[in-house]
């Protein structure tokens, strides 16, 4: 529609064929500058698609970063222009073997950022108090879990993460149907000094108000008079989940602020493929996650949530299946645990 425009009015004393390569220049350089003040621009714009800022923390080590790369890439092809931004937290002896993974500023895919982090505890609860820290890396409204052995499987669209009100998703399921998972339920609820009857590590994708993580600190400063790092240096193994504790605070004290997404009777949304990330990304691992990435993805799909969910559920799960085919017996189990 610019090169379009007829520019004599602009260049009057020129005649019509001057004015007509002046108007392409002047359009030309238009475009150049705001696609360059877009390209060079950190903070996405909202929309009437993205109402809400949300960034990715990612927190992994060395060992997995062989897997990080497919991680990421899922979110490129997958996620789109969901997410304005992806923080990769590492530990800060470790930063060179992710240095490659960054990607400050990007014309059309989600940008990265490298954070360091000084260890004073050992590797699992570090993790767990470097993601209660989640809004020091990153000023978004809302944070958004991965793991780095996490694979996307298919579009992941807006109501994976909000309901139709735009509050973030707070999966549950009630502690008798948890599993293996109720080792954390004792541990949680005396780190927040509150219990519940539900539980809310119930799947991957997590996403968070920022506001969660301060309020997770002072809640555990209030009820033990220590700071999160005296109060995993004094409980050692015992220490809740991450997940668990910022479920069950939200829960708790900020009802008002989420929505409930019972999985008691409605499966997951299938989206994220994990696969145990010891033993490295071997030939058939590597042929898996190039399957799962090669496919294309469905469009949106509308309807009541329920019906809506298992659609999409089953959409992710059957692409993983495919991909699963061609795998040893051995490494399908794997994946499958």
């Amino acid at each position: 529609i610019i090169f379009s425009v007829d520019y004599l009015y602009l260049f009057p004393s020129w005649d019509r064929v001057h004015s007509g390569i002046m108007g392409r220049i002047f359009s030309f350089l238009l475009l150049l500058f705001f696609g360059l003040g877009y390209s060079l621009g950190v903070d996405r714009p909202r929309s009437s698609v993205n109402p809400h800022v949300v960034d990715v923390l990612l927190r992994t080590y060395g060992g997995d970063v062989d897997f990080v790369g497919f991680a990421l890439r899922g979110l490129d092809r997958f996620a789109g222009r969901l997410f304005r931004a992806v923080h990769i937290v590492v530990p800060k002896q470790t930063v060179p073997h992710f240095k490659f993974l960054e990607r400050p500023r990007s014309w059309d895919l989600i940008p990265r950022y490298l954070h360091g982090v000084d260890e004073f505890t050992k590797g699992y609860n570090q993790q767990m108090y470097d993601k209660i820290h989640s809004d020091e890396f990153s000023d978004a409204e809302f944070m958004y879990h991965l793991d780095s052995d996490l694979v996307m499987t298919r579009a992941v669209h807006w109501s994976d993460l909000f309901s139709e009100d735009l509050k973030p998703w707070l999966p549950l399921r009630r502690w008798e149907n948890m599993g293996e998972s109720q080792v954390w339920r004792s541990k949680t609820d005396h780190m927040l000094n509150l219990t519940c009857p539900f539980g809310f590590m119930v799947r991957h994708g997590l996403i968070y108000p920022r506001s969660a993580y301060s309020l997770l600190r002072e809640r555990i400063r209030q009820v033990h008079g220590l700071s999160v790092r005296e109060y995993f240096l004094a409980r050692g193994d015992q220490i809740g989940s991450e997940f668990e504790a910022l479920g069950l605070l939200m829960w708790s004290l900020r009802r008002d602020q989420v929505a409930l997404e019972d999985l008691d009777h409605v499966p997951p949304p299938f989206y994220l493929n994990q696969a145990w990330s010891y033993g490295g990304v071997s030939g058939q691992r590597l042929l898996y996650y190039e399957c799962l990435l090669s496919t294309g993805s469905p469009g949106p799909i509308t309807g009541p949530k329920t019906n809506r969910t298992v659609l999409l559920m089953k959409t992710g799960e059957a692409q993983a299946r495919r991909c699963e085919a061609l795998l040893s017996p051995e490494l399908k189990n794997d994946l499958n645990r």
